[in-house]
């Protein structure tokens, strides 16, 4: 009985050592930014105080207008990303460039009725980012 010849074995290929994609500064620097990203439903809980029956105190408006800007920047941020070209979603991120560009009115009036509007565009995007399937639903 004669044996089968052997296919002759592979060469074994020489595996580069893996390197992180960024120096460690760096990604210090992402997940420092990462702890600081608030969770979709404290954006929810800030348009809530908002758009609520009972307005925020006045000594609140240029805290909530903040976070409100800082909100809408992120959601901005995520249809971008993502490249949604829903038209709703456009117009809303429009609506949000135009009002985070804008000061906080200084008489009462007039700044709650801007957080409404910034509250009412926040609230308006993350609904929709959710409904395109963006983001995930928030309670």
């Amino acid at each position: 009985m004669t044996a089968t010849p052997r296919a002759p074995r592979p060469e074994p290929h020489q595996v580069e050592q893996w390197k992180p994609p960024l120096p460690a500064e760096r990604l210090a620097h992402i997940a420092r930014l990462m702890r600081e990203v608030r969770p979709l439903d404290e954006i929810l809980d800030d348009t809530g105080d908002v758009l609520g029956n009972q307005a925020p105190p006045e000594s609140e408006f240029e805290k909530i207008a903040d976070r409100l800007r800082g909100d809408l920047k992120r959601l901005v941020s995520i249809a971008l990303a993502a490249e949604n070209t829903d038209g709703q979603v456009a117009a809303l991120v429009e609506r949000a460039g135009a009002l985070r560009s804008e000061d906080l009115p200084g008489d009462y009036r007039t700044a709650l009725g801007y957080l409404r509007r910034m509250a009412g565009v926040t609230h308006d995007l993350l609904e929709r980012l959710a409904e395109t399937g963006t983001v995930k639903e928030v309670a």
